[in-house]
């Protein structure tokens, strides 16, 4: 009897978890669209340079975790039902049903609803998973090729998590429930006004504190404006506190706001009897008054979930936008005979160190049929810019004339008293001039060498060739004859791509066994302890590293997305039923305002202001604070920001984001705003 009472509440509450049901669906089927990519089943087809196992496996635990956030929100659902329906309950009591029996079927009842959102989810998800797919193989610039399917490992992995949650929240309800008494069910619907607990100083003391956390805010972003930004501590301490003094500002707004509004209402009489403000502004003090830090919270998650929505997708285009930087070649192999290596190995005689060739490398290559385009083989040396100042890297004209060629930039002329200066890409113009300005003369074994006429370039040749500073010194082939050599590079690029196994077997095994066979002697002498092959030359595939990247960014954008998209369906599902049950517990108002004459028309604008006022001010100052720290990450980035990502492309990150949040901002809106007024024109009927 209880199951058919509950399947029969089930439906007849549809409409009241109607706001629920679609985020529960919303949320299964972005859960089961992500979740298909780790499934036994799924075949993503694409070139054999790519391997997605790692951004499979990091979307399925990432997922799980924060689909867990999702159990909040089902709590909270179901304690407001309870809240809710508590007379409907002490009925049933009443009619010699058990309380235990009424638990069970208010958990049925839960669960029958849970069930048909998984439902609805895994039929949405199907298709959700596609446009995932989609995003994968355009990211990878492959075919996009989609087959509708159902992936039956995720669909059994999608019903346990979700069912687990609902049971562990539901039998918590069912013990809730059994241990409520009769009387406090049937007087649960009636309201006791709520009384301020503190006197009114402490509440205008916590506004006033308020206001001087925004202040400290707003001093933290002017100081990070002019102040010269070096990506020190100091300025990141600066985002850090605006970030902290905002949020903690926020808190106290809210907990005081109420008494500041009733204050002001009391003192603006004319204002406060103008037509129906009277009746609309105790709507909104009755509810933030007795929600306060509901209320902030929520404008925090909205805050959240903004900053993870941006953050993501600017840091996934860093990512992609670094990569060109960081390889630019197919296969980069860097010698490195750092300092600390030398030290340790106490090597101070620098003829010690071998001087590599790689064309035992570059043989290979063509043997195993990758077929080498272009190579280079860069001699790197040291000197000195004057007699106080550390040693600078240097390399040969042609070296530097072959890099550029084989990453089509122009090569370029010296003359034999000339040289010039080649910059990491991040590197500031101001930071190059004053530079220039300084060092526009090398002494060099007595010779006099001026900076050339194009004095600088940043065209990207790897970062490979950097040591400690971001510069180079552009020399006449026959001035490094002179100098002291330190290591060789060697990079190329080949016509056959390398599949993503072959990409690991040559930069983990034959390199390093190529590197022994030649070295041999050093190694014996110098690796005692360990093997020192691995810290002195390093191989960075072009393929291989594309591979992780896109593994990362494409990891970033699908969970910052779907992060962000939780966090606003929970805080927008908790404003909207909040909103729901003022327009069930409240329902006398609106019938008086009627029986005052009051036109419906009238009554439906007084619904829609309540709910936008209540609805714009918490996302109104969280979209303040993305502002504020939007725009101090940006000032901090800047210049990597410019370099990498693109002021354009960082604007447009920052445009769909928002573009993104108020979509789903709207959607909940509209539907609670209809939702509200069944619920008023249902009791006006009943009435």
């Amino acid at each position: 009897m209880y199951a058919k009472l509950a399947k029969s509440n089930a439906k007849k509450s549809i409409k009241d978890y109607l706001i629920y049901f679609i985020t529960i669906t919303i949320s299964v089927s972005l859960f089961y669209a992500i979740t298909s990519l780790s499934s036994s089943s799924y075949e993503l087809i694409t070139e054999e340079s790519y391997n997605f196992r790692n951004l499979k496996l990091i979307l399925q635990y990432s997922t799980y975790v924060i689909t867990a956030i999702l159990i909040l929100l089902v709590a909270y659902v179901n304690k407001y039902m309870i809240r809710r329906r508590k007379k409907e309950f002490a009925t049933y009591v009443l009619l010699g049903a058990e309380q235990k029996s009424i638990a069970f079927m208010f958990f049925i009842e839960t669960l029958i609803i849970g069930i048909l959102a998984i439902i609805a989810g895994i039929f949405v998800g199907t298709l959700f998973s596609q446009a995932i797919t989609a995003i994968v193989l355009i990211s990878a610039k492959q075919e996009v090729v989609l087959s509708l399917k159902l992936y039956m490992d995720t669909l059994g992995i999608t019903f346990i998590f979700f069912i687990s949650m609902f049971c562990i929240i539901g039998l918590y309800n069912v013990i809730v429930l059994r241990k409520i008494k009769l009387i406090d069910m049937l007087n649960a619907h009636k309201q006791v006004e709520f009384q301020f607990k503190r006197s009114g100083k402490v509440y205008t003391v916590i506004f006033a504190l308020s206001v001087i956390l925004y202040i400290i805010c707003g001093s933290y972003t002017i100081k990070l404006i002019n102040l010269k930004v070096d990506y020190s501590v100091k300025s990141l301490m600066y985002i850090g506190l605006s970030l902290i003094t905002f949020i903690m500002g926020t808190y106290a707004l809210f907990y005081s706001i109420s008494y500041i509004m009733i204050y002001i209402k009391n003192k603006w009489v004319n204002f406060k009897y103008e037509g129906t403000n009277l009746f609309l502004i105790g709507s909104l003090v009755s509810k933030i008054k007795t929600s306060p830090i509901l209320m902030a919270t929520i404008s925090m998650t909205f805050l959240g979930s903004m900053i993870s929505f941006i953050i993501t997708l600017v840091m996934a285009q860093w990512a992609t936008g670094y990569l060109d930087m960081r390889v630019p070649y197919d296969i980069d192999i860097r010698n490195n005979y750092s300092s600390s290596f030398l030290a340790e190995a106490n090597i101070s005689d620098i003829n010690e160190i071998p001087k590599l060739d790689y064309s035992g490398i570059r043989d290979y290559l063509n043997d195993e049929g990758y077929a080498v385009k272009s190579y280079c083989q860069v001699e790197k040396y040291l000197v000195k810019v004057d007699e106080n100042s550390e040693s600078t890297l240097t390399i040969r004209l042609s070296d530097f004339n072959q890099l550029r060629s084989m990453l089509g930039y122009e090569e370029i002329e010296l003359k034999d008293n000339e040289f010039t200066t080649q910059w990491h890409n991040a590197t500031t113009d101001e930071v190059i001039n004053n530079y220039i300005i300084k060092n526009d003369k090398l002494n060099i074994n007595g010779e006099i060498y001026s900076i050339s006429k194009n004095s600088a370039y940043k065209e990207s040749i790897g970062e490979g060739f950097y040591l400690s500073t971001d510069s180079i010194i552009i020399l006449p082939d026959k001035v490094c004859d002179n100098l002291a050599f330190i290591e060789t590079n060697f990079v190329a690029n080949i016509k056959n791509k390398m599949s993503y196994e072959e990409a690991d077997d040559f930069q983990y095994d034959y390199v390093y066994e190529w590197f022994g066979k030649n070295n041999a002697e050093f190694i014996e002498r110098y690796s005692k302890e360990y093997d020192i092959s691995r810290s002195i030359i390093r191989t960075r595939i072009k393929s291989s590293e594309t591979n992780n990247i896109l593994n990362a960014t494409l990891a970033m954008r699908i969970l910052g997305i779907y992060l962000g998209v939780v966090l606003l369906m929970i805080s927008l599902t908790i404003l909207s039923l909040s909103q729901l049950s003022d327009s069930i517990e409240h329902k006398d108002r609106f019938n008086v305002l009627r029986r005052l004459g009051i036109e419906e028309s009238e009554v439906n604008r007084i619904i829609l202001k309540q709910i936008s006022i209540y609805f714009i001010v918490p996302i109104a100052i969280a979209m303040i604070g993305v502002a504020i720290f939007i725009y101090n990450y940006y000032l901090f980035y800047k210049d990597i920001i410019t370099v990498f990502v693109g002021d354009r492309t960082f604007i447009l990150s920052v445009i769909f984001g928002v573009a993104l949040m108020l979509a789903i901002y709207f959607f909940y809106f509209g539907g609670t705003y209809y939702t509200f007024k069944r619920n008023v024109n249902n009791q006006s009927k009943l009435s």
